[in-house]
């Protein structure tokens, strides 16, 4: 993989785990809960599929939760995915290491 690739990359997931990790640690105030899907709505430009994804993320709390847990399941689906989109980043930039790894298998 192209080295300006990796770069790219790592950007634009290391800016996604960023604001996850943000949605995860903000603190609410009465109300707020409300305007959660709102807060990702980006409309119709580039980082509309972001807006849909958090979106989706939302319903599912809402749908599979209690009323009292749906916020605390929203923000540790959100620091999950950053987890794993950390993962991910680490994953890119060693991809050398995983490919050979792979390959002994």
């Amino acid at each position: 993989m192209p080295q300006w690739a990796v770069y790219v990359l790592t950007l634009l997931l290391g800016g996604i785990a960023i604001q996850n990790i943000y949605i995860a640690i903000k603190p609410m105030r009465d109300g707020e809960q409300q305007d959660l899907e709102e807060a990702f709505s980006y409309g119709d430009g580039p980082f509309f599929i972001l807006g849909f994804f958090f979106s989706f993320l939302f319903w599912c709390s809402e749908k599979f939760f209690p009323e009292r847990f749906k916020l605390a399941a929203f923000r540790l689906i959100s620091l999950l995915m950053a987890a794993i989109l950390i993962g991910l980043i680490f994953l890119i930039w060693n991809l050398d290491i995983v490919a050979d790894f792979l390959l002994s298998l």
